[in-house]
């Protein structure tokens, strides 16, 4: 892969991964033949224009701002809508620490924080920033899969983000 290529592959990941998967052989194509001789990235205003695409991509899947919030602070199952955007936010890289990071994490972080604070000599001090930083850690990663499985299943995907197909009732078939 040459450096025209890699700079296109970086520019495209402003496109969900949805959009990549499906189109984004086409689009790195389009890109390529754009590349002119010896040249060995795209020029700052193609870069821009391929960044803006693919944030008006993502924006256009997204829910409404207060859809968004009730997702996010209280779980709240979006509308049918909006699954392919849920989907890639399940899948994404930090979906277990915008989603535990709030509740158990804070916990972890101030245990270690009272102990930083209350115990003044240095093994306490270091003691106190493993508990908070490992602590919080340990907490989001335990049950990661599991809770991606589950949330998944929420919106009618398998474990692997593939949509399940619905199994038609056994009263229906007689």
């Amino acid at each position: 892969m040459d450096p025209y290529e890699r700079w296109c592959r970086l520019l495209m990941r402003a496109y969900p991964p949805r959009f990549r998967k499906s189109r984004g052989e086409e689009l790195l194509s389009t890109l390529l033949d754009l590349q002119e001789p010896g040249q060995m990235r795209l020029s700052l205003r193609e870069s821009f224009d391929v960044i803006c695409g693919g944030l008006a991509v993502r924006l256009r899947g997204r829910p409404p701002l207060w859809r968004w919030l009730l997702y996010r602070t209280l779980f709240v199952r979006l509308p049918s809508k909006y699954r392919m955007w849920a989907r890639d936010d399940i899948h994404g890289r930090f979906y277990i620490f915008r989603r535990y990071y709030g509740l158990l994490g804070t916990i972890a972080y101030a245990a270690g924080l009272v102990i930083v604070i209350f115990f003044d000599e240095e093994p306490f001090k270091a003691l106190g920033i493993t508990l908070g930083l490992g602590l919080g850690y340990l907490m989001r990663s335990i049950g990661a899969e599991k809770v991606r499985r589950r949330e998944l299943s929420r919106y009618g995907f398998g474990p692997d983000g593939s949509p399940i197909r619905p199994q038609p009732d056994e009263e229906r078939s007689r």
